[in-house]
């Protein structure tokens, strides 16, 4: 079973062209060089190296430049509290007309109060402009 799987993953006729088997691979000709399976190992350390030194910068040199340049972390204001709204946000976060309609009726607020509620809430999502500066 385990060798059909591993057939079927290493199908020559699926990665290789025509006429090139996984042998040519192991054996090329004199002044060609391919790449070998090996070399896949140094794909990871390297994608956790990267990853490390952008939380580095991010900390250690965007974050006091953001500090340096008066960049604002600024709280965006907070929701009021609602299940009913919050239900709803979590499906869609700007609801139609017929909608808010239905929510007006279903809570006795004002339409006009449910679409600012739901701007505050998407407001509350977006990431602050200290935090899009030192990812950029």
């Amino acid at each position: 079973m385990t060798s059909f799987i591993s057939d079927w993953i290493w199908s020559e006729r699926f990665w290789l062209p025509e006429n090139v088997t996984w042998a040519d691979l192991e054996r090329p000709p004199p002044g060609v060089e391919y790449p070998r399976l090996g070399d896949i190992l140094y794909a990871l350390p390297l994608a956790v190296g990267v990853f490390l030194l952008r939380l580095l910068f991010e900390r250690l040199v965007a974050k006091p430049c953001a500090h340096i340049l008066q960049i604002q972390a600024g709280e965006p204001r907070k929701a009021q509290p609602n299940d009913v709204l919050e239900r709803m946000y979590q499906s869609k976060t700007c609801p139609d007309t017929r909608q808010l309609d239905g929510l007006s009726k279903q809570l006795d607020w004002d339409v006009r109060k449910i679409q600012r509620w739901f701007r505050v809430r998407r407001n509350q999502d977006r990431p602050s402009m200290q935090k899009k500066f030192c990812e950029s």
